[in-house]
């Protein structure tokens, strides 16, 4: 009987009517700033643009829980529009209070200090008894407060209806708008890559406004209804074998479309013509042909640097440069006719070839003739001799030879 007494006084404490008045009142403006049992920070008046439910309750309230399926229909229909809902327990054991918010199927933020009556937040919004709730339109005023079963839903309504929340911030949103319009003029220009790009910088949050998330959705369909008809353009590419323009294509569409169903399609496709041992092979013969294409290429271009070269009369560079032909790109046509084009320099301005032989071999002949100098100081004349013929050998044509030939006759001397 005790037990059933105390439970009974602590109902009616719950429930009791007082003539005091809510501390919060219709038309106040809200102002609640604390963090949550998880660490979190909750400041009201950074909320604004949202619809805030203020629930006050706790665990040993029967009409609380009496009430639990009703805040939590609240926020399953209104969560996802804009409502955020708040909870505020008035409980001393902080466990006891965690584990029945997780079976009720609470979700929200909740606040607790365990002093139950003296509850830091409870003095500064309370009324008489619990549960008590404060709706708390999106430009921060309150529009409700009294019992979740008085005209919390009514109030609701209302709110929706004559202040709709802004479900995404107004900077954030303006952002998000200037770059769909830019990828909506990409678009136009026919650059669905940069389009896609300008999608991928978009805040998420921006898509919480409606209005904005439709154009958003519409963009996207629009964009992905020009991928589908490139990924329409692969298929007869693949049907003439041409598979090098096929994967290229396909490649470009996973890459430059992520974010969109057609890019997963396209990666389904190039992943499926790669694992075919003919497409494969086919592949490989190709990029063989290209890769030979490229390096034919480069040669008719140093070909004909050093023609023009030739043309302009600087001879000593055309002679490197058709070295250079022949030297990196013997295996092609290139090379064939900057060798023709040696003999014909060589042939034509054999001053010009003396020179340049010279100043290839200056340093290589210069320390061959001190070495040859220092054996024959030191008497070792057979290697001097040999050394002196080396140059002459090397060198032939060059003032090096020549000196090598004048330092043989005085030894032979």
């Amino acid at each position: 009987m005790k037990r059933i007494a105390a439970l009974v006084a602590a109902f009616l404490l719950a429930l009791s009517i007082t003539s005091a008045h809510a501390a919060i009142q219709v038309g106040d403006t809200a102002k609640l700033n604390y963090q949550t049992v998880d660490g979190k920070t909750v400041d009201v008046e950074s909320m604004h643009g949202k619809i805030l439910v203020v629930d006050f309750w706790a665990t040993w309230c029967g009409p609380c829980m009496a009430e639990a399926g009703h805040m939590v229909e609240i926020n399953k229909k209104y969560g996802d529009k804009g409502l955020q809902i708040l909870g505020i327990s008035l409980d001393q054991n902080k466990d006891r209070m965690l584990t029945v918010a997780k079976e009720k199927g609470f979700t929200w933020p909740q606040y607790f200090d365990g002093l139950v009556w003296q509850n830091k937040l409870w003095a500064q919004w309370g009324d008489s008894g619990i549960p008590f709730t404060v709706l708390v339109n999106p430009l921060g005023k309150v529009v409700y407060a009294g019992h979740p079963a008085g005209g919390l839903d009514a109030a609701i309504e209302q709110t929706f209806q004559q202040t709709p929340p802004h479900l995404a911030d107004p900077r954030v949103l303006a952002d998000a708008s200037k770059a769909l319009d830019s990828a909506l003029e990409r678009l136009a220009d026919n650059d669905v890559k940069g389009a896609v790009k300008l999608l991928a910088k978009i805040h998420s949050d921006a898509k919480a406004d409606p209005d904005f998330l439709a154009k958003y959705k519409d963009l996207q369909s629009k964009m992905n209804g020009v991928g589908e008809k490139m990924l329409g353009e692969v298929d007869p590419l693949i049907e003439k074998g041409n598979y090098k323009d096929a994967a290229t294509r396909l490649k470009d569409l996973s890459d430059n479309m992520i974010g969109l169903p057609v890019s997963l399609k396209a990666k389904s496709k190039l992943l499926g013509l790669m694992s075919n041992p003919q497409v494969k092979a086919a592949m490989a013969e190709a990029e063989k042909s290209d890769r030979a294409a490229e390096h034919n290429a480069r040669a008719a271009a140093a070909l004909v640097a050093a023609e023009k070269l030739q043309a302009d009369s600087k001879f000593a560079l055309a002679y490197n440069r058709f070295q250079f032909v022949v030297k990196e790109y013997a295996d092609t046509d290139a090379a064939t006719t900057a060798a023709s084009e040696l003999k014909s320099l060589e042939q034509s301005h054999p001053d010009v070839i003396q020179k340049i032989s010279e100043s290839d071999g200056a340093v290589k002949a210069k320390a061959a003739l001190s070495m040859a100098a220092s054996y024959k100081q030191s008497g070792r004349t057979d290697l001097a001799r040999a050394k002196y013929q080396s140059v002459i050998d090397v060198y032939p044509g060059t003032s090096y030879a020549a000196e090598a030939k004048r330092e043989l006759a005085h030894l032979d001397n």
